[in-house]
């Protein structure tokens, strides 16, 4: 009796064999194939994933996935490429394989296989969603211009630790991305780096708000022959030359020390000699630690930040741009999808890349007589 069931199992064992190899080749069985296509759907991970492997894949609910696919749907729909109409990629299914692609937690040709593109289709997919969603850069990513704005961010610093006249934080990283000249195609549209790729960086500021909100973004490439400090990059930054222009009227941003302290960017007193300035450095680095959680939470829900971004120089910025809109977007909807409870160390303040060393040490009178204001007596 063993023995004729072992015989069964193995004689449907060879007809599944069989039928696969079939399917394999589309000559013998084209038709087979047609009707497999009708029969199977596109993948449709909104639908066919259960809540939380949906969180785990694409970081984000479904809910809030659907709310960006609102968002984006039309502007994607004006110009759709044409080797996307060919492989009919649905504009839902753009959005999702592209932000599914940035969160970095499989392999690009995992996520490719998974809604049924190529390799180099999903690159052309992910540098339009890119483009579109930068484009929004000044809706979502926006320092506060009225009054009553100001006046908010502030008391919500000051919340934290008691550090008055706070508007933001700042706060310096690298991203390394690859070139496109630097890599290759194989026949089958596969994206292939060489033996010696010559991947370049990105130096990215951000200015953060105590919701750990991306109120400024700062992007330019390092270049080889220039190694600029953080304090020089800070320099060349927009949001410098706004401040100089007393745009936020007293108001002042806090800094790790990797920048030196100015009129407009407090950082902590580098040797402390009495009570005020301890009390002073404690402030600061309770309150600076909301521009490391935000950093954090960034390259958390997108882990190609913390790898290399494949392409030009514009289309690198365009993805950085894109990926922290969609981060504003997770933390003003509360997306629960990655651990935003994460414990990080206000007193670790190295803990994101800066180029060059910390600048000497200089006293800045504005930062003493703040000091001396709000400290001074407690």
């Amino acid at each position: 009796m063993q023995d004729i069931q072992r015989f069964e199992r193995s004689l449907k064992d060879f007809e599944y064999f069989r039928d696969f190899q079939s399917f394999l080749d589309p000559k013998s069985n084209s038709r087979k194939v047609a009707e497999v296509k009708k029969t199977h759907p596109r993948f449709n991970p909104l639908t066919d994933l259960n809540e939380h492997k949906f969180r785990l894949k694409y970081r984000y609910t479904k809910e809030n996935l659907r709310r960006i696919i609102e968002i984006v749907r039309d502007d994607l729909e004006i110009e759709y490429f044409e080797p996307l109409k060919r492989e009919q990629v649905p504009i839902d299914l753009q959005i999702l394989s592209a932000i599914r692609l940035w969160g970095g937690t499989e392999h690009p040709k995992l996520t490719a296989m998974a809604h049924g593109v190529s390799l180099r289709t999903l690159a052309k997919i992910t540098r339009r969603v890119a483009s579109v969603l930068s484009s929004k850069a000044s809706r979502y990513i926006r320092m506060p211009a009225t009054l009553s704005e100001k006046e908010r961010m502030m008391c919500s610093f000051q919340a934290i630790a008691n550090m008055p006249q706070v508007i933001g934080a700042l706060l310096q990283t690298t991203v390394r991305f690859q070139p496109e000249n630097s890599a290759t195609e194989d026949l089958d549209g596969e994206v292939r780096s060489p033996a010696f790729t010559k991947e370049e960086e990105l130096h990215l500021q951000i200015v953060c708000d105590a919701a750990h909100k991306i109120r400024d973004l700062d992007i330019r490439l390092i270049e080889e022959n220039a190694m600029l400090t953080d304090t020089e990059m800070f320099g060349l930054s927009k949001i410098r030359e706004r401040f100089e222009q007393n745009e936020f009227r007293g108001r002042i941003l806090l800094g790790n020390e990797m920048v030196r302290c100015s009129s407009s960017l407090f950082t902590p007193v580098r040797f402390p000699r009495n009570q005020s300035e301890e009390l002073y450095n404690h402030a600061h680095s309770v309150t600076y630690a909301s521009a490391r959680k935000c950093l954090n939470l960034l390259m958390s829900r997108f882990g190609i930040l913390g790898t290399e971004i494949q392409g030009s120089h514009g289309s690198a910025k365009q993805t950085i741009t894109a990926l922290s809109i969609l981060h504003n977007m997770a933390m003003e909807w509360a997306d629960p999808s990655i651990d935003t409870e994460q414990n990080i160390s206000p007193f670790n303040s190295t803990f994101f890349n800066s180029i060059g060393r910390a600048p000497k040490s200089g006293e800045d009178n504005n930062r003493r007589q703040f000091i001396k204001t709000h400290f001074a007596s407690q």
